[in-house]
């Protein structure tokens, strides 16, 4: 493992990678049950989108306790940054990553992203209610 170095690729555009991985993928299932299951879009993006942030949640916190003490595997690990992992919940997967923050516990003492998270999901907790119900309180 001698020589090895991290990708050249900088954090905005391994941000703007995963993120858009985690999307597409979503997108991808959520037709596939819209056409196999006649499930609405809606419905079938929500799914999507909360299994592919909690997978990418769990693939993260993997990698953060996986090396170890051996240097040579802490070069080779590669984590999602903390901004593709908000914008994954902000996109509709803040259920999956409050999961996985509460059970792995994954992200816990870091209070920059815990206050943003937070925030994602009081305004899709706002939003819902007002979609649904027509108002705000």
């Amino acid at each position: 493992m001698r020589g090895y170095t991290r990708s050249p690729m900088s954090i905005g555009m391994r941000t703007i990678g995963y993120t858009l991985s985690g999307i597409l993928l979503a997108l991808t299932a959520t037709l596939i049950m819209e056409g196999a299951f006649s499930l609405s879009l809606i419905f079938g993006w929500l799914i999507s989108i909360n299994v592919f942030t909690g997978i990418f949640y769990w693939v993260d916190k993997i990698n953060s306790v996986w090396v170890g003490e051996s240097p040579a595997l802490s070069a080779l690990k590669m984590r999602i940054p903390e901004t593709a992992l908000l914008l994954l919940a902000l996109a509709g997967g803040s259920l999956a990553a409050g999961v996985m923050i509460t059970f792995l516990p994954h992200k816990t003492n870091k209070q920059w992203f815990m206050l943003r998270f937070v925030g994602i999901f009081l305004i899709q907790i706002a939003l819902v209610i007002y979609l649904f119900w027509g108002y705000l309180p």
